[in-house]
């Protein structure tokens, strides 16, 4: 138990992304468009963007509940916590795609390819969600420690490979699809 706890631990410390919050000075009249219907797009992709980012960070923190439950042996409320991060990374990578493929419609491809890094990296957090869930429950229905372990492993690969990638801010989709700050 105290291995688990150690390896476990360890997750507890993922950093939060405060990337969100810039939608409001996106999605004003003030951003030097001509309201076409290009820029309504445009302004879609932003807000799309926008909230995947709130998602994400809200299943990151979720995630990271669970990891703490898990880590108290609270396994019930770790299932709980890590079961709706889950949904909240699959619908935020739900909402970069769709941002990414409005993007490529609009022949975006900077901005296109800044919502399909932010899918990427969101779905590998999925996976590494889906580990830890694997995880929770096998301690909760008393798995053995090798199984559990196996678990935690698959988790930190894939965490790792989505650390790798990074996750730009709203600003940054707004700023590529030539939306005025």
């Amino acid at each position: 138990m105290t291995h688990r706890r150690g390896v476990l631990s360890a997750t507890a410390c993922l950093g939060l992304f405060s990337l969100s919050g810039c939608l409001d000075s996106v999605t004003g009249g003030g951003d030097g468009s001509d309201g076409t219907e290009g820029d309504d797009q445009r302004r879609e992709i932003v807000r799309t963007y926008d909230d995947a980012i709130v998602a994400r960070n809200d299943a990151t923190t979720a995630r990271d509940e669970g990891v703490t439950a898990f880590n108290e042996e609270s396994y019930s409320p770790a299932i709980e916590s890590i079961e709706s991060a889950l949904a909240d990374y699959e619908s935020a990578t739900e909402g970069f795609s769709e941002a990414a493929d409005v993007a490529h419609e609009l022949t975006e491809d900077t901005a296109a390819a800044l919502c399909e890094t932010a899918a990427t990296e969101t779905d590998l957090q999925a996976d590494a969600t889906e580990a830890a869930l694997a995880a929770a429950r096998a301690a909760d229905e008393g798995a053995d420690a090798e199984t559990i372990n196996g678990h935690i492993e698959t988790f930190r690969t894939h965490r790792d490979e989505a650390a790798a990638l990074t996750v730009e801010d709203t600003d940054a989709v707004a700023s590529a699809l030539g939306l005025e700050r």
